[in-house]
C-alpha cells in the first residue's frame, strides 16, 4: 500500500479499472490530474445513477471540495486502468496564487462544465423526448463493452432504459430511435445497440441546444413575443454599466459568431435527423 506523502506535494498514484476513487459525502482533501485511462464522474438517484462526466487525461477533478471545503458532491470511479496526479489542497493553493494562468485556465473548465450541465438539465427537465434519450444512452455507455469507437450494450436494455428512464410514451420510442439511428448515435447490430463514444453524444447535446437558441419553436417565441427587443435593451443597459470598450465588443461579436459558425456545422452534420427534431 502506497504511503500518503506529507502536505504541500503531489504525487502520482495508479489504480485498477472499477476502483472508486472517493464517493458521495466523502471529506475532500484531494484534486486529481489523470494522465492516463479515464474516470467516471456520477451520482446516485435511488436505485439508479447518473453520470455526469467520462474524464480522459489531461482532465482534472475533485477540486471542486477542495475550492468549497466540503465533502464530495458525486462519486468518482476508474473505468480504465488509471495513473492520477494527486494534488492536495496546500499544494493546490500555492499553485493558484503562483500561477495566474492554471487559474483561468480551470475557470475556462469549471465554466464550460456547468454550460454542458445546464444544457443536460435542460435535456432532462424541458426537451423532447430526444433530449432526455440522449442522457439515457451517457448513463448506459460505461455498462457496455468498448468496440474501436462504439460501445456494444444489448438492445433490451437500451430499449427498456430509454423507454423507463426517459419516460417515452410507446407511440414516441420508435421516433425517437430513429432520430437517434440518424444522428449516429447508435446503431443496430444484431441483438445488441451500439452507442457512440461520449464526444459524439456531446456534439449532438450541443447541437440539440444550440438548436434551441438559435431556432426556437413557435410556442418558445409565443411565451417570449418582446424577448429579442428586451434582450438588446438590458444587453445596451449592461454594456453601458461596465463601460465596455468597442474592441471589447467587437471581440464578443466574434465569439458569437464563431458559435453560430460552430452551430452551422453541426446543424450540416446532423441535418439528417433535423426533420425529426420537431
Amino acid at each position: 500500500m502506497t504511503s500518503k506523502p506529507d502536505a504541500g506535494t503531489t504525487f502520482t498514484q495508479q489504480y485498477p479499472a472499477g476502483t472508486v476513487l472517493f464517493e458521495e459525502n466523502d471529506p475532500g482533501s484531494r484534486m486529481y490530474v489523470i494522465r492516463r485511462g479515464r474516470v467516471r464522474i456520477y451520482r446516485k438517484i435511488g436505485d439508479n445513477e447518473m453520470v455526469l462526466a467520462v474524464l480522459g487525461p489531461g482532465e482534472f477533478f475533485g477540486e471542486m471540495a477542495l475550492l468549497e471545503n466540503l465533502p464530495r458532491s458525486a462519486n468518482a470511479q476508474a473505468l480504465d486502468d488509471v495513473e492520477l496526479v494527486e494534488v492536495d489542497a496546500e499544494t493546490f493553493e500555492t499553485m493558484i496564487r503562483a500561477n495566474i494562468e492554471i487559474a483561468v485556465r480551470m475557470m475556462r473548465k469549471l465554466a464550460a462544465r456547468v454550460r454542458e450541465l445546464d444544457s443536460r438539465l435542460h435535456n432532462v427537465l424541458v426537451d423532447s423526448g430526444v433530449g432526455r434519450a440522449l442522457e439515457v444512452l451517457r448513463w448506459l455507455l460505461p455498462k457496455g463493452k468498448p468496440e474501436d469507437a462504439w460501445v456494444r450494450v444489448p438492445a433490451s436494455a437500451v430499449h427498456i432504459g430509454v423507454a423507463a428512464q426517459a419516460g417515452l410514451p410507446p407511440n414516441e420510442i420508435s421516433r425517437v430511435f430513429e432520430v437517434m439511428t440518424r444522428a449516429g448515435c447508435i446503431r443496430a447490430h444484431g441483438a445488441d445497440i451500439l452507442i457512440a463514444g461520449p464526444a459524439v453524444l456531446d456534439d449532438f447535446s450541443t447541437y440539440l441546444d444550440l438548436k434551441r437558441r438559435y431556432e426556437p419553436t413557435d410556442a418558445q417565441i409565443d411565451s417570449a413575443p418582446n424577448a429579442e427587443r428586451d434582450k438588446e435593451q438590458a444587453l445596451k443597459r449592461l454594456l453601458k454599466a461596465l463601460q465596455i470598450e468597442p474592441r471589447e465588443m467587437e471581440l464578443q461579436q466574434e465569439s458569437l459568431s464563431g458559435q453560430y459558425r460552430k452551430y452551422l456545422t453541426l446543424k450540416r452534420r446532423f441535418e439528417a435527423s433535423r426533420g425529426l427534431l420537431g
